[in-house]
């Protein structure tokens, strides 16, 4: 090979290693304001994952958490591991430009301060930390006028529903979010401070531990059968269910006769996917109450 010719493949394999050390870096995202817009965005969380789509910004996402089950678009999308469990060799593959994350996340938050990614903690847990939470996001993305018509979209719903069930009775109601598996044992139940009681509450009901400050405590059978709920709603969020077993969770009640909800035949397994996500879809949640305690009640036209 002449000098020439060994020239040429010299600079044609130089141009070839700028490119591709440019592909590999992380991406610069646009500056607006004098601060840098995520265009690069995971989130564990599968309300986080929600927000973002909801606010017009999913073309953005590059990852999501292993529990993320909408919208569609987000399922095909690379898993990054759990809220607690995270994947930070996936994170890292992605070039994130922003890491979304529930609460304080020390872990996270060490991976971001050591790989310079920006961190954005939202602590989602009721209507108003999820108006707080939407605003915010909305602020980081740059979408700030999405946001405020997601809130205000969210409160509209929210309004309707209240005026649906205006003058019904209000049932008291147990809200299941988990047991021993075939007895009544180590029950879980939503306390005062939660969106589900938030949720129960515009549709016309009331949590029979509304008054527990605790968000998710752990109730007793005794206690259960003092309050005397009139409707137990057993939450299987996301599970396959077939009838038979359906029947048989309902069932297993029974072994407390004294319970109005089961002398009237008032339990019911709710299995859609969003019933625990304190996110865009909390109207959703509101409505399933409604049409469970409230089934006769028809919405007014255009509503």
């Amino acid at each position: 090979m002449s000098g020439r010719a060994r020239l040429i493949v010299v600079l044609v394999l130089f141009v070839m290693g700028v490119a591709i050390a440019f592909a590999l870096m992380p991406a610069r995202p646009p500056v607006k304001g004098g601060r840098r817009v995520p265009q690069r965005i995971i989130a564990l969380a599968p309300s986080h994952v929600e927000l973002v789509f909801a606010l017009g910004c999913g073309r953005r996402m590059v990852g999501v958490g292993d529990h993320c089950v909408h919208p569609p678009k987000a399922l095909d999308l690379p898993r990054c591991g759990g809220t607690f469990d995270p994947n930070y060799e996936q994170m890292l593959a992605l070039r994130p430009d922003l890491l979304v994350v529930q609460g304080r996340a020390e872990k996270a938050d060490a991976f971001c301060r050591r790989y310079g990614v920006p961190i954005l903690r939202l602590e989602i847990e009721d209507l108003e930390s999820l108006y707080a939470g939407t605003r915010e996001l909305g602020q980081a993305l740059d979408v700030e006028d999405a946001a405020e018509q997601l809130v205000a979209q969210i409160q509209s719903e929210l309004d309707a529903l209240r005026r649906r069930v205006a003058g019904e009775p209000r049932p008291t109601v147990f809200l299941c979010l988990g047991r021993r598996a075939g007895s009544l044992r180590t029950l879980f139940s939503a306390g005062g401070p939660t969106f589900l009681t938030e949720m129960l509450d515009i549709a016309g009901g009331e949590n029979v531990f509304a008054d527990v400050a605790t968000r998710y405590p752990t109730v007793s059978k005794e206690d259960l059968v003092a309050r005397g709920p009139d409707w137990i709603l057993e939450i299987q969020a996301g599970a396959t269910l077939s009838d038979a077993v359906r029947r048989q969770l309902a069932a297993d009640w029974a072994s407390l006769p004294s319970l109005p909800a089961v002398r009237n035949d008032r339990i019911r397994v709710l299995t859609d996917d969003h019933l625990l996500l304190p996110g865009p879809r909390l109207p959703q949640i509101a409505a399933r109450f409604a049409d469970v305690l409230h089934p006769a009640r028809e919405a007014p036209d255009g509503q």
